[in-house]
């Protein structure tokens, strides 16, 4: 049965406990693919459509294949970690590394969602390693994948969020006119809440009619949330603390006036 990018990821949000292996995909075109997860957060994945990472690492930042096979080759006699082993050496940066694997990972997850996917099974690994900083939450790969399918800059949608959450917040940046997510926070964010709260701000910007540069504040049972827009686009934050709440607040009416990100014709 062929399966879509948001049905895809339905299917990725549900690993066996504890949440570290990988799913192995087969398409509708007899391609192959795996997604990576450790402890529920996406590693990497490949699709067969989509070229190699080392081609990747090479085009953006000038590493030769030569370089790669050689870090491959010491990874295999000493047993460390391929990625940990690219940033020690000086290749590249903890930053240049999680650009390069988000970018390769939501290609390829994308490519799998096109070609329709047929087949997704779960193989557990005992084994992890993978640094954090080289990882992301499902919520952020599909926020990312969504704004790939746009033709948008994921990475400057996520930064965009981040300045305003200032690590104070979970929350999501949501296009509401496509009723679709182009961003979610560092802060963990499930794959139920990411539902929940898209249905949710769409809902209240409709019934409050929420102006360009405007922003609604309130509180619930889960704690206190802010929401500010900008065109389409609006931002989302949650927070359990009344003290970081307020403080959001003083960040999203200070910087509203000249708060941009890029959306889609």
């Amino acid at each position: 049965m062929k399966t879509g990018l948001f049905a895809m990821f339905e299917r990725l949000a549900a690993p066996p406990p504890p949440g570290t292996g990988a799913w192995r995909i087969r398409t509708e075109d007899g391609r192959g693919g795996v997604v990576l997860m450790e402890a529920g957060r996406v590693c990497w994945a490949h699709h067969d459509h989509c070229g190699r990472l080392s081609d990747e690492i090479e085009r953006r930042y000038g590493v030769p294949h030569t370089t790669i096979d050689d870090v491959i080759r010491v990874c295999r006699e000493t047993h460390r970690p391929f990625r940990t082993l690219l940033v020690e050496q000086g290749y590249l940066t903890w930053t240049q590394l999680a650009s390069v694997l988000g970018e390769h990972t939501c290609r390829s997850i994308v490519s799998a969602a096109r070609s329709g996917v047929r087949e997704c099974e779960w193989v557990p690994h005992q084994g992890g390693g993978y640094a954090p900083a080289a990882t992301i939450s499902l919520t952020q790969a599909a926020c990312r994948c969504v704004a790939l399918v746009k033709d948008l800059p994921a990475e400057g949608l996520e930064a965009s969020l981040e300045t305003m959450l200032a690590g104070e917040a979970a929350g999501l940046l949501i296009h509401v006119d496509s009723r679709l997510p182009f961003a979610a926070s560092a802060m963990p964010v499930t794959w139920q809440e990411l539902h929940a709260w898209l249905t949710w701000a769409v809902r209240i910007d409709g019934l409050c009619g929420l102006p360009s540069r405007g922003y609604v504040t309130g509180r619930g049972r889960g704690g206190g949330w802010v929401m500010w827009r900008a065109g389409a686009m609006v931002g989302l934050a949650v927070t359990t603390s009344d003290d970081a709440q307020r403080r959001l607040l003083l960040r999203v009416t200070a910087a509203l006036a000249d708060w941009t990100v890029d959306q889609p014709a």
